[in-house]
């Protein structure tokens, strides 16, 4: 190692150890407690979301913090915050993501402690997004700020993508995209929970609504309606033999696991009533891919399978609509932004991250879809925890990730500079 570079990484040790210093961890457990209070529940009854007052929350600390931000509603009442740290150079572009909405807490008798009560018992932060993801949200916020006063210098710009609609149809990312906030971005650091494991692959999505239209005839006189039940029962069955020679064709993915297709919403359609064959029906298919599937290849074969199974009702219709479609993500794993969330996490603990595959998607497969960027999924909580009663997080392990990320960034740009200077790579 030449001195140049060896001046180099003590200034880089320097300025972690500074920065990780400058973390204010009472600061952030009152933070996260005060999101954790805060009800931003996703809930498609509601034309208004919930998102606003959370948001309103991380508005006034980035105020308190002068660190400049730009905020925009991408449906009525649920906006969008994007906050940026400027380095000295304006790339390469580095974005940390979390999202503001949580699911519903369901039934709370199942609880045993108020779901937005935020108690804090044995070290654990208990209450409805908790672990997904305000724990990992609130550690990428104090990470930034602990690098904004610790002054540290680095060669390009962190961006804090604080995005609504995560729970739902991933509308935030969406609109994150469309404003051309990821343009220039050359890595993204997903801070959803996984457990400590390093993420660099993710399942893709896509889910199908079939509407299934017959003729509505008395229960007792089959003959003289046409049943869209019974359709759905031929195009149900139909779909499982389909999953089974998708799977036999690629049977695992070494971080993902299997591909599967699954019905998940069944409605017979109205009248509902036990003596009226109904007019109509309705399937939800969620389908669950892995890089090694295509997802027009995929439509096609769903949609062709469907037409068959529903041919065999004379009479009955089918109209196929693609509701969403996200696409699985891999990044490699010889990417700076790996190595540098990788060393941050050894540096930190002693061990190595093992790699991982996230089985459901997150906003980073939007960003994904629009640019190829690499993302890694990584952040404080348990990967099963999330959506469940009793949903916690531990207090230790957010201010650990905190930490980590901090040392990730500066890590990451140093890399990236590192590249550069030796002509081997340019900032997006």
């Amino acid at each position: 190692m030449t001195a140049d570079l060896t001046r180099q990484h003590i200034d880089l040790a320097e300025q972690i150890s500074a920065a990780q210093v400058m973390l204010d961890a009472d600061a952030l457990v009152d933070a996260l407690v005060a999101l954790v209070r805060i009800p931003s529940v996703y809930d498609p009854a509601d034309p208004n979301g919930n998102e606003r007052a959370a948001v309103d929350h991380i508005a006034t600390l980035l105020d308190v913090w002068n660190m400049p931000y730009q905020r925009w509603e991408v449906a009525p009442g649920r906006p969008n915050l994007v906050a940026e740290l400027s380095g000295t150079a304006d790339s390469p572009i580095l974005v940390m993501e979390g999202h503001t909405d949580v699911v519903t807490p369901g039934d709370r008798s199942v609880w045993s402690v108020d779901p937005f009560g935020a108690d804090i018992r044995d070290g654990r932060l208990y209450g409805r997004g908790s672990c997904d993801m305000k724990g990992g949200l609130v550690a990428m916020l104090f990470a930034a700020r602990a690098l904004q006063q610790a002054g540290c210098v680095f060669p390009g710009t962190l961006r804090l993508a604080i995005l609504a609609d995560e729970e739902g149809m991933m509308l935030g990312a969406k609109s994150f995209v469309s404003q051309g906030f990821l343009n220039g971005v050359s890595a993204a650091i997903i801070c959803e929970p996984e457990g400590d494991r390093l993420c660099v692959a993710q399942k893709g999505a896509i889910r199908v609504r079939v509407r299934l239209r017959g003729r509505m005839a008395h229960g007792c006189m089959p003959d003289e309606g046409v049943n869209p039940v019974a359709a759905m029962g031929e195009v149900i069955v139909a779909c499982r033999s389909l999953e089974a020679e998708i799977l036999a064709e690629h049977p695992r993915h070494e971080l993902l696991g299997r591909f599967s297709l699954t019905p998940t919403v069944a409605l017979g359609g109205e009248p509902a009533q036990g003596n009226v064959i109904p007019a109509t029906a309705i399937l939800i298919l969620d389908i669950r891919t892995t890089p090694q599937h295509d997802h027009p290849s995929i439509v096609r074969r769903v949609a062709q399978v469907i037409e068959d199974a529903v041919g065999r009702i004379v009479g009955a219709d089918v109209e196929i609509e693609i509701l969403d479609d996200r696409p699985s993500t891999e990044t490699d794993v010889r990417d700076e932004i790996v190595a540098a969330v990788r060393d941050a996490h050894e540096a930190e603990t002693g061990t190595i991250p093992p790699l991982g595959g996230v089985p459901g998607s997150t906003d980073g497969t939007i960003f994904w879809a629009a640019t190829r960027v690499p993302i890694v999924t990584y952040g404080p909580g348990e990967t099963t925890l999330p959506h469940q009663a009793d949903e916690w997080v531990s207090i230790d392990e957010v201010v650990r990730y905190a930490r980590t990320y901090i040392a990730a960034v500066l890590r990451y740009f140093d890399a990236i500079e590192r590249q550069q200077a030796k002509g081997q790579v340019s900032a997006r």
